[in-house]
C-alpha cells in the first residue's frame, strides 16, 4: 500500500499534543523494547532513534544511558517540538526532522557509526523496508545492533475485516472469511520481516511476536483514539480506495454489531519485536 507521507506528517503534527494520552499500546511497546535493549548487556554510546514521536522511548534511553549521545528523529515537526520541550533537561539528545525511511534524502546531519539504532512502533509506516534496513546497516559500527518494535499483519484484524466487508456491501464482518483478502499491504508479516533483515546484511536476526488485545467502549472511541495519535492515515486511504470515504458511520455500525460485548469492542495489536546485528 502506498503511503501519503505528506498527509501522514500532517496527521502526526496535528495530534502531537494528544499523542501521549491515547498511545497506550505504543507506550507499553516502548517499555518492553527498553528491556530488550538492556538485555543485550551492552552499554551503548551513540544511539540513533527512528521516529521518536513525543519522546517517550527517548526519555527511557536517556535515563538508562546517560553518557550516550542520542540522535532523535521524526517525520513530524510538531512531534519534535513536544519531545524537545518535554526532555529539555537532557543535554545528550539532538533532534532532527527526517523521514526515517530515507533520512539521508532529508540532508540530516548524522554522526555514524552508531552502536544502536532503535525504533518503536514506526516501521509500519514504511513502504520499502529493505532499502531502509540496508541503509541502517551501513550506519552501524561492526557489532552494532538494530533493535525495534513494529506492528505485524494481525494488527486491527477486526477493523480490516469490516473494511473488506464494506467493500463487498455485506451487512456484517467475519474474521477468517477466506473471501477477505489478506492485508499484507498494510502491516508486515513476521517471516517477511526476517527475510528483509537478512537481505539487508544483518546477522543474529530474531523477531518475537506479542499479541495485545485492547477494549474500547465502542468502535467510535477506537477510531477516535487512532485519530488522536495521528495514526488514521491507513484507514482514511483504505476508505478512499474502496470508495467509502463517506462510509465511516456504516463502518462503526458494522464493527459494533459484530464485536461489541460487555467488555466493549476489541482491537488486536500484533506487536513484533526485532533484533539484528551487524557482523563484527
Amino acid at each position: 500500500m502506498t503511503i501519503n507521507k505528506t498527509q501522514m506528517q500532517k496527521n502526526f503534527s496535528q495530534n502531537a499534543l494528544t499523542y501521549d494520552q491515547y498511545a497506550v499500546v505504543q507506550k507499553e511497546m516502548a517499555r518492553e523494547l527498553l528491556l530488550k535493549i538492556i538485555s543485550t548487556g551492552k552499554y551503548f554510546r551513540n544511539i540513533l532513534e527512528i521516529g521518536c514521536g513525543t519522546g517517550f522511548l527517548t526519555e527511557l534511553l536517556a535515563k538508562e544511558y546517560p553518557l550516550a549521545q542520542i540522535t532523535a528523529t521524526d517525520i513530524a515537526p510538531e512531534m519534535i517540538v513536544v519531545a524537545r520541550t518535554k526532555l529539555a533537561f537532557f543535554s545528550n539528545i539532538d533532534y532532527f526532522v527526517a523521514d526515517g525511511e530515507n533520512p539521508m534524502l532529508d540532508n540530516v546531519f548524522f554522526a555514524p557509526p552508531f552502536d544502536l539504532i532503535v525504533s518503536s512502533a514506526v516501521f509500519q509506516w514504511f513502504t520499502d523496508y529493505e532499502a531502509a534496513f540496508t541503509q541502517y546497516h551501513t550506519y552501524l559500527e561492526p557489532g552494532g545492533n538494530l533493535i525495534f518494535s513494529t506492528f505485524g499483519a494481525g494488527t486491527f484484524k477486526e477493523l480490516y475485516s469490516c473494511l473488506k466487508d464494506g467493500q463487498k456491501g455485506k451487512a456484517s464482518c467475519k474474521i477468517g472469511d477466506p473471501k477477505i483478502p489478506n492485508k499484507k499491504e498494510v502491516f508486515i508479516e513476521n517471516k517477511h520481516l526476517q527475510k528483509v533483515m537478512l537481505n539487508a546484511g544483518f546477522q543474529f536476526v530474531g523477531v518475537e511476536e506479542v499479541t495485545k488485545m485492547v477494549y474500547f467502549n465502542s468502535s467510535r472511541y477506537f477510531l477516535r483514539a487512532l485519530k488522536r495519535i495521528g495514526a488514521n492515515n491507513h484507514l482514511t486511504e483504505e476508505l478512499a480506495v474502496q470508495g467509502l470515504s463517506s462510509g465511516i458511520f456504516s463502518l462503526i455500525k458494522s464493527y459494533d454489531a459484530m464485536f461489541l460485548d460487555e467488555r466493549g469492542i476489541p482491537a488486536t495489536y500484533q506487536c513484533l519485536f526485532g533484533l539484528g546485528r551487524r557482523a563484527t
